[in-house]
């Protein structure tokens, strides 16, 4: 019997519901901060970068012993605590005078945010077993990060335009508290606690997956034959090696690559990397910003109905299609179905209505949400009641290990190629580059790391005014990010069929 048997579904729905929830609102309205926290504590762009990587850096390291606290201490004792931790580090967010309370209370949130939705993927996959609830538990689940990303852009853009900046970290604090008091009354207890054991090997994978994120990062920065991409890439190996013989070494190790043995996880897996490396909807709101002339606030309003589509979609697509026809056909279908919408890329350029990449963005993200989610529950069938943290925590690690292969490949391919397009343009008319040049540098700065992007472009302080030319180069960005898109959501649906295909076999 599972911990969570003798409290009815829906209040355990609704408890990880919240959790879920509260654990996202810091990622889904801190981009719209920056620009008024960095005017109002006088930080530099340097300072900014710190602040925002070192919570990811740290939520990396706790990655695989928060599935490891989960399973073991019991998942509603580990929401609690790290309800808590998440409380006071949006507290110190608040009351921050400067760089300093500022990198720790983001550190405190970042982690607990993290730990949460680890527990939280892992609890449920506990508690609904049977293929027809679990379809339907992981579809209505599946609303809640739309429904936050949907709320907390505009809610933060609306707040920091008439008040200060500080209201939303103080709404993060209202937010951990009914994650708290949630957890307390809608979660069960545990039925019996285990000892933690060794920590010492889940650090060690923590360290390796930061250390390899951290390396593939400096590929956009320098090169593959910068110092900083050789020295972070022979870290990582070494951090690996030390890991694989402290597991082999230790009677009963806390770490374990028994998740990869099975052949479908793997493959769900890759897709789940593959996933944040398609990015529409980071570049759409870069379009909606410099293309189409929004706003940050009519930017994050404008998203609205995408985000509505996704919610319902989620519920009432994702859902039904999985208690129908399984998470194998139902993923592949829907990865199929988004490589032809992606190729709708191709109709927008900067004289389309805006009507037209509303709707695109709004079909697209129904469809990739509905797939995460459907993927999510693969994965998470994939193991048991006993390594369902261990499991959570490789699906963290591989979203964190495509957000960063999507600043090193699909950044690099589609501004690259934006920017390709913009010099022979101007070339062609006889013009300098300069200019059209610095224009791409700033607009490329809000994508230049995945600590800062997220979903949403980040707002530049300035403003960027776009010429004819450059708005061609950012249609362009946009044609392409369909094209790869396109090409990604086939090479889903290959990993999908094929990793069902030799489970059967196997």
């Amino acid at each position: 019997m599972s911990e969570s048997e003798s409290t009815p579904a829906g209040r355990l729905l609704l408890g990880l519901s919240l959790a879920m929830g509260a654990s996202l609102t810091v990622a889904a309205s801190l981009n719209y901060l920056l620009t008024p926290m960095r005017a109002d504590l006088g930080l530099t762009q340097d300072q900014t970068s710190i602040a925002l990587a070192i919570p990811s850096i740290a939520s990396l390291l706790i990655v695989f012993i928060a599935g490891r606290l989960g399973d073991r201490r019991g998942h509603r004792t580990v929401i609690i605590w790290m309800s808590v931790l998440f409380i006071i580090g949006s507290a110190l967010v608040m009351i921050t005078p400067g760089l300093a309370f500022l990198v720790l209370g983001l550190l405190l949130a970042g982690l607990a945010a993290t730990a949460i939705q680890i527990v939280v993927i892992g609890l449920l996959s506990d508690r609904f077993v049977e293929s027809s609830a679990r379809a339907k538990a992981f579809g209505t689940f599946g609303m809640v990060s739309p429904f936050i990303w949907m709320l907390f852009p505009v809610l933060t853009g609306a707040v920091v335009r008439e008040h200060s900046w500080r209201l939303v970290p103080a709404i993060w604090v209202l937010c951990g508290i009914a994650m708290l008091i949630g957890a307390r009354r809608f979660l069960p207890p545990a039925r019996s606690v285990l000892p933690l054991g060794e920590i010492r090997t889940p650090i060690l994978a923590g360290l390796t997956v930061v250390l390899g994120v951290q390396a593939l990062s400096r590929i956009s920065d320098g090169g593959l034959t910068s110092p900083a991409f050789l020295i972070t890439s022979c870290a990582t190996v070494l951090s690996g090696l030390v890991c694989v013989v402290m597991v082999r070494r230790t009677r009963r190790p806390s770490f374990s690559l028994q998740p990869l043995r099975v052949r479908r996880a793997r493959g769900l897996l890759a897709v789940v990397i593959i996933i944040p490396l398609i990015n529409t909807v980071f570049f759409m709101t870069l379009a909606f910003q410099y293309l189409f002339g929004l706003s940050v606030l009519q930017t994050a309003l404008i998203m609205v109905p995408a985000q509505a589509a996704a919610i319902l979609g989620t519920r009432f697509l994702a859902g039904p299609l999985m208690r129908r026809y399984g998470v194998t056909r139902t993923a592949a279908v829907l990865f199929f179905v988004l490589a032809i919408a992606m190729l709708g890329a191709l109709f927008m350029s900067a004289d389309s209505p805006l009507w037209v990449p509303a709707v695109y963005v709004a079909v697209y993200n129904v469809l990739t949400v509905a797939a995460s989610i459907t993927v999510t529950s693969g994965v998470m069938s994939t193991g048991n009641e006993e390594n369902s943290g261990l499991v959570a925590a490789y699906r963290g690690s591989s979203v964190a290990l495509g957000a960063t292969l999507a600043v090193v490949v699909m950044n690099a391919a589609v501004f690259g190629l934006s920017r390709l397009w913009l010099d022979t343009d101007f070339q062609q008319q006889g013009l300098t580059s300069s200019e059209a040049s610095a224009q791409m540098n700033e607009i490329m700065a809000s994508a230049t790391s995945p600590d800062v992007m997220t979903q949403y472009a980040v707002p530049l302080p300035s403003g960027v005014t776009v010429d004819q030319s450059m708005q061609d180069a950012i249609a362009t960005g946009l044609h392409i990010n369909g094209l790869l898109g396109s090409a990604l959501s086939i090479l889903c649906v290959v990993f999908i069929v094929n990793s069902a295909r030799r489970a059967r076999r196997a």
